[in-house]
């Protein structure tokens, strides 16, 4: 055998490497695919992870408006925050008493959270 026809073996180890770098390469995008395929399923087959993807992603499904079932669970209309007691407490910078409508303290205009 001529060594002119072998290669060194940096060569093949440069080989090896760009082989199972492009094979890892290949096998993420085909999890990715695989991924959005099962997260756009419209079957209740993968319910649990079309809702954590939507969690991550997107609104959270208990902060989305067309949902119904949060709508009534959570009490967000006017009528029943009447209904409950007024809580109130000394604004942090004067002491004057706030509550939780107030957006600003009504003395020295500090904004509230």
């Amino acid at each position: 055998m001529n060594s002119r026809y072998l290669l060194p073996l940096s060569t093949w180890i440069d080989i090896g490497a760009t082989t199972v770098v492009l094979l890892l390469a290949g096998l993420l995008l085909g999890a990715m695919f695989l991924f959005i395929r099962v997260a756009s399923d419209d079957s209740d087959k993968y319910k649990t992870l079309r809702e954590m993807v939507e969690t991550l992603f997107g609104t959270p499904a208990h902060l989305r408006s067309g949902d119904t079932a949060s709508e009534d669970a959570s009490p967000s209309s006017d009528a029943s925050l009447r209904s409950l007691p007024q809580f109130s407490e000394p604004c942090p910078a004067c002491g004057t008493e706030v509550t939780e409508r107030d957006v600003e303290c009504p003395a020295c205009q500090l904004r509230l959270l």
